[in-house]
């Protein structure tokens, strides 16, 4: 594998900013500026999908609601998740992660 490839593929299948760590001479600033949103918005996108699922669990063991696929997915829809937030979230990873992965391969290429 060449050198230069190897940073684009870290920041493309693990996180975004981390190839930039991996370059040689780092450039950790600009990494950072890659990490740092996309890590933001994961966060913030793990902790509503992980307070829906302990509203749905809380309903499932109380009986509220049905062990049924389709009951379930309409009670999702109907909980309001998918609003400007974490359309804006999943946005922000998207980007950054593209980014990335496309700055860090032409900045090793660069330095190569």
């Amino acid at each position: 594998m060449k050198a230069s490839t190897a940073p684009a593929l870290i920041s493309a299948l693990l996180f975004p900013g981390l190839g930039h760590l991996a370059l040689r001479p780092r450039r950790t600033v600009r990494g950072m500026l890659f990490l740092v949103p996309a890590a933001i918005a994961v966060l913030y996108l793990l902790r509503t999908v992980l307070q829906l699922a302990s509203q749905l669990a809380d309903e499932i063991t109380s009986g509220k609601l049905a062990i049924d696929p389709f009951v379930i997915l309409e009670r999702v829809h109907a909980s309001g998740v998918d609003n400007a937030a974490t359309n804006l979230a999943s946005a922000v990873v998207f980007i950054c992660w593209i980014g990335a992965a496309v700055d860090v391969l032409w900045l090793s290429r660069k330095l190569s």
